[in-house]
């Protein structure tokens, strides 16, 4: 039975230290399960500069949201997060979503939606993909996985590239570059004549396709699974080539880039997202460069957005406010008092106001004005008030 997130009784206990800055939202991490989101999750939350909490996305309440509105928030895999708390994100909270895949689809995945219903995937204009397409519009900054799951996105949802959109792609670790540059010292001179199949169980990863390619071509080759991480890195160094050929759109995997920077060839398909982006293609010395950086790079997009105050800007009309006794004066240096900066257009008075707005914005660079003179004679007068209305945002 589903129990609403504002139900005392389906509340989960979660203590969020005030120390906290930032909450990272999960489904699971790296403590959980061994995957590339998990990995990528760790590699940023591990190079944070402030402190940040690891929060399982099937923990969060609203109470939890109230209790810590002013925090920065991360969400990356998030589907075991009640929806129904989205509204409240959006209005509540500060904060960025990593988007892994495709979470819009309900199998998170438009190719699988496919093979399993043998329709295409209309998930975007489901509810579970207008919530999505809401809550990551919502967002202060999108980061994504590579620039075509990005123009993806863009193409269905078009509203979200007026957000603040980055290809950051996946996130390694020091731990992981050290023991890259170890590995490429052991074995690099040594001769590598199999090609690596690496197992797996998610439809995705297109196992089979990788292995049909292999028996077509008469490729001496070998399948590996459930390898420890360190191992599997061990294997890739001393493989002549990868063949990973997945089933749908997988987004950066970090196996081709592991598998890359430890010398083998690849046999990819058109899936593999990120195998035609510039970086990717770079050298090697570029390609590490690349991904060092991205840890930097994201952390210093999300200072600023945590160090950003919202500013306020206020407006209003005058018309012959001073013959209409209106307290139009007041009125402005109240707004002065609060707003970042106000804009008033007069919409041609002749009584003394707009001198008064003059010296009013010589005294305070926080008030814009302009004035708009208008013929209120004319027979659409009643048109004009709108029309100055508008005219306070373009100044």
């Amino acid at each position: 039975m589903f129990n609403s997130p504002f139900d005392p009784a389906s509340k989960q206990a979660v203590s969020i230290p005030q120390s906290a800055k930032v909450i990272f939202v999960s489904d699971l991490f790296s403590m959980d399960h061994l995957g590339g989101a998990e990995l990528t999750s760790d590699a940023i939350i591990d190079s944070s500069p402030v402190e940040v909490f690891r929060l399982h996305a099937k923990n969060l309440t609203a109470e939890v949201i109230l209790e810590n509105s002013d925090k920065y928030w991360i969400f990356g895999n998030f589907t075991s997060m009640n929806f129904e708390l989205i509204p409240s994100i959006v209005s509540g909270l500060k904060y960025s979503v990593i988007e892994y895949d495709y979470k819009y689809c309900k199998y998170r995945s438009p190719e699988k939606h496919y093979a399993s219903e043998n329709s295409h995937c209309d998930c975007h204009e489901q509810m579970n993909g207008k919530m999505v397409s809401a809550f990551y519009f919502g967002a202060t900054s999108l980061w994504w996985m590579s620039k075509r799951q990005m123009e993806i996105y863009h193409n269905i949802f078009p509203f979200l590239a007026r957000v603040e959109n980055t290809v950051l792609s996946s996130v390694f670790d020091d731990k992981f570059f050290n023991h890259v540059a170890n590995l490429i010292s052991e074995n690099g001179k040594i001769e590598r004549t199999s090609h690596l199949v690496v197992g797996s169980d998610s439809w995705i990863k297109g196992v089979e396709n990788s292995i049909k390619h292999c028996e077509e071509n008469n490729l001496d080759y070998e399948v590996v699974k459930n390898l420890d991480y360190p191992d599997l890195l061990e294997k890739l160094s001393k493989s002549k080539c990868l063949v990973f050929l997945p089933n749908g759109a997988d987004t950066c995997p970090r196996l081709v880039i592991e598998a890359k920077l430890l010398g083998c060839d690849l046999i990819l398909n058109e899936n593999v997202q990120h195998s035609n982006e510039e970086w990717f293609n770079s050298d090697l010395e570029t390609l590490f460069t690349y991904l060092h950086s991205a840890r930097d790079r994201f952390w210093s997009a999300i200072s600023k957005s945590i160090n950003n105050v919202p500013t306020v800007s206020g407006y209003t009309t005058t018309y012959n406010c001073i013959d209409q006794m209106y307290p139009f004066e007041a009125s402005i240096i109240s707004m002065l008092g609060f707003c970042n900066q106000v804009v008033v257009v007069d919409g041609g008075s002749t009584d003394g106001t707009w001198e008064t707005l003059q010296k009013l914005s010589g005294d305070n660079d926080k008030l814009i004005i302009h004035k708009q003179e208008r013929d209120w004679n004319h027979k659409r007068f009643a048109v004009f008030d709108g029309l100055t209305s508008i005219l306070t945002f373009l100044f």
